[in-house]
């Protein structure tokens, strides 16, 4: 979702769009994505976590005094087995919005952080990068370009080389609000120092209308997760192709899933049983899980959950015994949803009712231990820290 200073648009129309990203009307008229927006929680080598977000100020601020958005990035190390969030430290800090913050760790421990960024650009928005070690020294620091005109990227970490997948163009109608939908996805692939490897066009052309890019990583492959626009509704097909980054291939383009709600799926890659799992929402709030292998082909699903997914929120998960996983999500508007998996079979266990509604502007989190999972969600006033007792 472009995101994008208002003061760029000339029209009244698109004055309701921050550079072709939709408003979100969940608060009254507000996007509440203005004062934070993207987070993640990167398991560094040492077994402690980096929580990794962009903010407008800490604590968030909303909009400047003419309405542009002023998001950073930030970080902070919380332990796994006592996770606290304190000592915040801001890694990236320029004039014009960097935001969703996306972020993964390659397996010699690089970090890539890349961003939708606002500042100093010919196309109202960018998608730049920034690569550190696991300590967030710099190695090829902010601001890098991935592409000019690029927008609403994200990054997975595939062995030693990072993919950046995002978005290009912005076709005005339909969509959310009938405000539009982006236009083009493709990708590039990175060293794990920040070297450009190769570029492919994933789904480039007037026949579609495709964006909200998603990846997760395996040691081999990515996973490509998007949305594609359909004429005259208000749900989108949820796109799937795998990627291998070793010779710059991709499979064909599937569509997974239909009557998906805007912007509200994820994919993750869950190494104990070598899987990657996209789950989401339906237009009517049900949701759906799958597993994917290496090659692309589903070895289980799941396609009548209760209640789907919170937009933005990943999936958190723990290893059991017998090669199986829990798999904790956001659920919606508020609560858990609780999975279980092994590598070829997927199976819905309960939802965990609580009172406190999730926002939209990033969810993630990790387990402290087998029945204790710790949950960052960002919000209009800060980041909020929850533990459930999960059995």
């Amino acid at each position: 979702m472009l995101k994008i200073l208002l003061s760029f648009f000339l029209l009244t129309l698109i004055l309701n769009i921050s550079c072709g990203k939709e408003k979100d009307n969940t608060n009254s008229d507000s996007d509440l994505r203005v004062y934070q927006h993207g987070l993640d929680c990167i398991k560094l080598p040492n077994k402690d976590y980096a929580v990794i977000w962009a903010s407008s100020g800490n604590p968030p601020q909303g909009a400047d005094v003419e309405d542009n958005w002023t998001h950073d990035i930030y970080y902070n190390i919380v332990n796994q087995e006592n996770p606290f969030l304190d000592d915040v430290i801001t890694i990236i800090s320029f004039p014009g919005a960097q935001e969703p913050a996306s972020s993964d760790i390659s397996r010699d421990g690089k970090i890539m952080i890349t961003m939708e960024d606002a500042w100093n650009t010919n196309n109202e928005v960018a998608q730049r990068y920034g690569i550190y070690d696991s300590n967030f020294q710099n190695i090829k620091p902010y601001p890098n370009m991935v592409f000019d005109g690029g927008h609403s990227g994200h990054v997975a970490a595939v062995n030693d080389k990072f993919v950046v997948f995002y978005s290009e163009g912005w076709v005005n109608d339909g969509g959310v609000d009938n405000l539009g939908s982006g236009d083009n996805v493709m990708l590039k692939t990175y060293s794990s120092v920040g070297e450009e490897l190769n570029t492919l066009d994933i789904s480039v052309g007037e026949a579609s209308r495709d964006w909200w890019p998603l990846v997760a990583g395996s040691e081999n492959k990515a996973c490509l997760v998007w949305q594609r626009y359909i004429e005259n509704q208000t749900f989108s097909n949820l796109m799937l192709s795998i990627y291998n980054p070793n010779t710059n291939e991709s499979s064909d383009n599937l569509v997974l899933e239909n009557n998906v709600k805007y912007y509200t799926y994820d994919v993750q890659f869950i190494e104990a049983i070598a899987r990657f799992l996209i789950a989401g929402t339906y237009q009517n709030q049900t949701g759906f899980a799958y597993l994917i292998d290496e090659s692309g082909n589903i070895t289980a699903s799941v396609t009548n959950l209760p209640t789907g997914i919170v937009r933005q929120a990943k999936a958190i998960v723990s290893e059991l015994s017998n090669n199986e996983v829990k798999i904790v999500y956001a659920a919606s508007p508020n609560g858990l949803i609780i999975l279980k998996a092994g590598k070829n079979k997927i199976e819905y266990l309960e939802n965990k009712s609580d009172t406190y509604n999730w926002s939209y502007m990033g969810t993630d989190g990790f387990f402290i231990n087998d029945t204790t999972v710790y949950i960052l969600t960002l919000s209009k006033q800060d980041i909020q820290q929850k533990r459930f007792v999960i059995n």
